[in-house]
């Protein structure tokens, strides 16, 4: 009972925090509309600059501090790099998807750590790739390149042509989360199936305050097995980085052959040994119930946040 209650004090902590922050002066450079979002808005607070869909209330899509362009000082980009440690190999000249680009700090981040993987980027608006590159300094080159496509429709063209190394998900909805056609159990089956089958690794951030969340925790479990799901908390208790594989269980958690964990902390001055204590038990260790996304239902999208009980109870 003490723990649920030190527990219940820290969510509201941090969510109080977090509110006031929001309301923390911007001021704001640029605001413009396009085909996917009815404002995606880029503002500056000192020497942090912010790109937000659709109103300033709403959560960063990315932000970049000016003074170190290549550090990703946002907790859940941190969580996901992070993760990278679940790979059992190797991570030079792989091939690596990112669904979702955002201020392109992710893919940037990981161009620094592994300069000879091959990376693609789908981005389904060409508004945020145009800003990613005028207000967030992200650049293409040989080796990283984006594509603008739905990640779906993507995923489907490429099915028995190519496999990936690695895949990372960061697609967002600001009515539920994952965009609707990309939680369902047909959507991971499509993923899972272009991951390289040895040693392959999926990693997707989840947004916890939706009534969603635990339903596509459930439905990516029914496609990777709960044995083979891994996921670390962010501090503020909002995002929930879901890492999976055909066989994580077997994998150390770190490829010595690699020094992941000293290129993780030399080149992008992340303080990898707090984060990895940050590990959460597997879904199925909780009390929990909710029902497998699928294609055919209905209803998807605009999904209520939770209640503050109901955060409480599943982080």
């Amino acid at each position: 009972m003490l723990i649920k209650f030190v527990r219940i004090l820290h969510v509201v902590f941090s969510l109080i925090i977090r509110l006031l922050f929001s309301f923390h002066r911007e001021n704001i450079l640029v605001k413009q509309g396009s085909k996917y979002n009815y404002s995606i808005i880029i503002s500056q607070c000192g020497t942090k600059r912010i790109m937000r869909f659709n109103n300033l209330s709403n959560g960063a899509q990315a932000q970049l501090d000016l003074n170190r362009v290549d550090y990703p000082f946002v907790e859940y980009i941190q969580l996901m790099i992070i993760s990278l440690t679940y790979y059992p190999f190797l991570l030079d000249n792989k091939n690596i998807l990112v669904i979702g680009l955002g201020g392109g700090t992710l893919p940037r981040a990981i161009r620094k750590l592994y300069p000879t993987c091959s990376i693609t980027i789908i981005e389904i608006d060409p508004l945020v790739d145009e800003m990613a590159k005028k207000y967030f300094y992200f650049k293409e080159d040989s080796n990283m390149k984006v594509i603008i496509n739905d990640g779906r429709k993507f995923l489907k063209s490429l099915l028995n042509s190519i496999n990936y190394d690695i895949i990372l998900l960061d697609a967002y909805d600001s009515m539920s989360g994952l965009p609707s056609h990309m939680k369902t159990q047909e959507f991971f089956l499509e993923l899972k199936y272009l991951l390289n089958p040895n040693g392959g690794l999926f990693i997707v951030n989840l947004v916890c305050i939706y009534q969603s969340y635990i339903n596509v925790r459930l439905t990516i479990d029914s496609v990777f097995g709960q044995n083979n799901i891994i996921t670390f908390r962010s501090t503020d208790f909002v995002n929930m980085i879901v890492v999976a594989s055909a066989a994580i269980e077997n994998f150390p958690l770190v490829n010595q052959k690699s020094n992941i964990i000293n290129d993780i902390q030399e080149k992008l001055l992340i303080d990898i040994n707090s984060s990895l204590k940050r590990k959460q038990k597997q879904i199925h260790n909780q009390n929990l119930s909710g029902r497998i996304y699928r294609d055919d239902m209905k209803n998807l999208e605009n999904e209520q946040q939770m209640s503050l009980i109901e955060f409480v109870n599943i982080v």
